[in-house]
């Protein structure tokens, strides 16, 4: 009986070694946070300077190992493997300057694999968590760590013209909608969040992630009005990825434009756009929605001499609006050839109308009326041609009787 409390030692040593050791609860606000599909090998940066290398991915079981890299090299303990009920975590631990006082820890990064996509090359679905590290500054913040409320039904405004909005709020599943919206043109939607859910908005440029907009829905609160609270409220400065339009213009009858004619705008994007419009002059002749990469034209009405501005406007599909711009001259017609248009006109106008898709009543109306001009004017040309070699045959054969 005496060894018995060595016994006892022992059994608690032991038990506290076979349990596993509990996940470190954030102290800072979260500053990132997503779940997207990764590949193998991908090597990802964030803010504060840090870069997460997915170094490999189990292609049977999509369990990782993550690398925390500084400066290109891994960080202390900044290596280590995730999985789904155990994720990969990396803490910073801040040693105190004096004896009497304790290490700071810090959790920074959170990263959880949760499932496996592909296995040639090996790809899975992974949530990354960063919080902030307090070591480290915050650079482009126009919101930070703040705690807002709004309403269901009504919008929360944001910098940059960014605005939440909170929508299907469901008492019995207690679950909410959240939009944001950029300039009035959506963003993103995540339906169904519930308390403690995080919505956030990031972009990715050549391996570099931003997160422009983040919230975690903290509570709903039902009064005469249904509030959503929200903490750790944080945005930065929206990084603009535009696209390059390539903008050409051109007559029915050939790269002149003469007066009376309408004129062929080409434009070409390198990117998806939500909403694209065309303006001659401040006058709109073109819109289209969900419009893919790739080349369109849109048709002028006929068009009086002198010079005219035309603005490509496009919206992309986070809400950033930007535009290109062009100009045209239309000159003055000097004779009938000039201004008649012929039957290889008409297979110019059937080509872009089978090319243009997606466009207004308007600009529909003026492709068949621009159809019908072409076949009118070439019918126009042949009689006129007509006359004059009858007239001619007329009198040849009047001066040789």
């Amino acid at each position: 009986m005496k060894y018995i409390h060595f016994v006892i030692i022992g059994f608690f040593a032991m038990l506290l070694a076979i349990t596993p050791a509990t996940a470190l609860d954030s102290t800072e606000p979260i500053i990132h946070y997503s779940e997207s599909v990764i590949d193998i090998g991908t090597k990802l940066t964030f803010d504060q300077g840090y870069t997460l290398h997915i170094s490999d991915i189990n292609e049977n079981n999509g369990d990782i190992w993550v690398e925390v890299l500084r400066d290109g090299k891994v960080v202390k303990e900044g290596d280590g493997a995730g999985q789904e009920d155990d994720p990969f975590e990396y803490i910073l631990t801040v040693e105190a300057e004096d004896a009497d006082e304790e290490d700071k820890e810090y959790l920074v990064f959170r990263v959880t694999p949760k499932d496996v996509v592909s296995k040639d090359p090996a790809s899975a679905k992974i949530r990354i968590e960063q919080f902030h590290n307090p070591e480290e500054d915050l650079n482009d913040l126009l919101i930070y760590d703040d705690s807002r409320s709004v309403n269901v039904g009504e919008e929360l405004d944001l910098e940059e013209g960014f605005s939440l909005k909170a929508s299907n709020y469901d008492d019995e599943e207690e679950t909410i909608t959240i939009t944001l919206e950029k300039n009035g043109h959506l963003v993103k939607e995540m339906n169904d969040m519930e308390k403690g859910e995080i919505f956030s908005h990031y972009k990715t440029v050549n391996g570099e992630i931003t997160t422009i907009v983040i919230a975690n829905i903290y509570e709903f609160f039902d009064s005469s009005e249904t509030i959503v609270f929200l903490k750790e409220v944080s945005q930065r400065e929206d990084v603009i990825i535009e696209s390059n339009v390539e903008i050409t213009i051109e007559g029915l009858a050939g790269d002149v434009i003469r007066e009376n004619e309408r004129a062929i705008i080409h434009y070409e994007l390198d990117n998806d756009a939500s909403e694209i419009k065309v303006y001659v002059d401040d006058d709109r002749i073109d819109t289209r929605k969900e419009v893919d990469e790739g080349k369109y034209a849109s048709i002028t009405d006929k068009m009086d001499t002198g010079t005219y501005e035309v603005t490509v406007t496009i919206v992309s599909e986070d809400g950033s609006v930007y535009s290109e711009d062009s100009s045209f001259t239309v000159e003055k017609s000097n004779s009938i050839k000039e201004t008649s248009l012929d039957v290889e006109n008409t297979t110019k106008l059937n080509e872009v109308i089978e090319d243009t898709e997606n466009v207004t009543d308007a600009v529909s109306e003026v492709i068949s009326d621009s159809t019908d001009d072409v076949k009118g004017s070439s019918v126009f040309s042949y009689v006129v041609v007509a006359i004059l070699i009858a007239l001619t045959a007329f009198f040849l054969k009047r001066e040789f009787s």
